[in-house]
């Protein structure tokens, strides 16, 4: 048994988003076999509840680094800029985070830390002999990538400037640490990219299957679509508003009952701009959301940003719901249209998938779907990668 460290830029529980799941399967599969801390953002006391609720239940070690409880100076921030640094990176963290996680580094020994996410790498000094990368998205190609949709001037600049600058950390991050992990080949594509004699593993986002039974088909009737995400991640935002507001009018001109139910997080009320908007559902965040996926004859996500694989996408196959998304939305997954999804560009595209998905093919949608959860998505099936990985690692000391 090894004393492992976890460094996260964030409480993962409740598992309420797919980082968080995510988080909470690597901690799960490194607690099988070793001594594990978790060291996690904190920014007030409901995270601080959080931390010792997942710790307890795991049995692991909590530590809280203090973290930004609001948004700095922006413009002060984004001096970095100047120095090639990024001020997306450092804007969770106080000037104390680095300090406490050295500190704790120092004190308890550790033979391995894993470094959760490039948000983490600003408050992480080498000092164990052994140091995982942990990567959930290749952040630098998030901000980088060229979106298929307007953005103002500011935006553009601001993107142009963060992936530039978090290229450069991760790069240095991917060439410092072995191995690194990334959540898909096309991930780790983009990492080799940058470092190309890296060591470089795939473990793919999972879900818990028992948690997540096969459903029966919505009853026949009114065609309702869900989208499942948290409302505060732009990318989610971005997608909800382009359903919204360019594909929701044409959907109810073929289907003019058509409603359209939007579920998750919204921290910020930014869904009471949708409210009153016909066809338009905002339930906000549930405790439950198998209710929503029986309801529902289809995932609509017509989403054009961010990145890794979207654990959104894998629950509706799971649940045994049809998916109808961008190619960008199902980046990284082995999907192809007509078998395990449908693929949609434009409003007109959509109109058709969802015609074709209520006409029968939902029926080999949901059965392709919840076929290739069971042979490559399980959390038990990533628990077993993790702990393969970590544990060579550690079996090299």
């Amino acid at each position: 048994m090894s004393k492992i460290l976890v460094l996260c830029p964030y409480v993962p529980h409740p598992p309420n988003h797919g980082g968080s799941i995510r988080s909470r399967v690597l901690l799960e599969a490194l607690a099988t076999d070793h001594e594990v801390h978790l060291a996690a953002a904190v920014v007030d006391e409901r995270d601080r509840a959080n931390l010792q609720a997942l710790a307890t239940e795991l049995g692991i070690t909590g530590h809280a680094i203090p973290a930004r409880t609001g948004p700095r100076w922006r413009l002060l921030a984004k001096l970095r800029w100047l120095l090639g640094g990024s001020e997306a990176l450092h804007r969770r963290w106080q000037r104390s985070s680095r300090p406490f996680v050295t500190r704790l580094i120092r004190e308890q020994g550790f033979a391995l830390t894993v470094l959760d996410s490039t948000f983490v790498l600003p408050v992480f000094k080498c000092m164990t002999p052994l140091v995982l990368l942990h990567l959930h998205n290749l952040e630098h190609a998030v901000f980088a990538r060229a979106e298929n949709q307007p953005r103002s001037f500011t935006d553009r600049w601001t993107r142009r400037f963060e992936a530039r600058a978090v290229r450069s950390v991760e790069k240095s991050a991917i060439e410092f640490c072995s191995p690194t992990i990334t959540v898909s080949d096309h991930d780790r594509q983009l990492a080799l990219g940058l470092v190309p004699s890296a060591k470089v593993f795939t473990v793919q986002n999972s879900v818990d299957l028992e948690r997540l039974p096969l459903q029966p088909m919505a009853p026949t009737g009114t065609p309702r679509l869900l989208f499942v995400g948290s409302l505060d991640y732009p990318p989610n935002l971005e997608a909800v508003t382009e359903l919204v507001e360019r594909h929701l009018p044409v959907l109810r001109a073929s289907f003019p009952d058509l409603t359209v139910r939007l579920v998750g997080k919204d921290p910020r009320g930014v869904a009471a701009r949708f409210r009153g908007i016909a066809g338009v559902e905002t339930i906000g965040p549930v405790d439950d959301l198998l209710p929503h996926y029986r309801a529902s004859h289809a995932a609509y996500l017509p989403i054009r940003s961010g990145g890794g694989t979207r654990i959104k996408i894998l629950e509706a196959w799971a649940l045994g719901l049809p998916v109808l998304s961008t190619a960008i939305g199902c980046e990284g997954l082995p999907a192809r249209d007509g078998v395990a999804l449908r693929c949609l560009e434009t409003p007109e595209q959509g109109v058709a998938a969802l015609r074709e998905v209520l006409a029968g093919q939902g029926n080999t949608l949901r059965a392709n779907g919840r076929r290739l959860v069971e042979e490559r998505f399980s959390h038990a099936a990533a628990r077993a990668q993790f702990r393969a990985i970590t544990n060579e690692m550690l079996a090299k000391l």
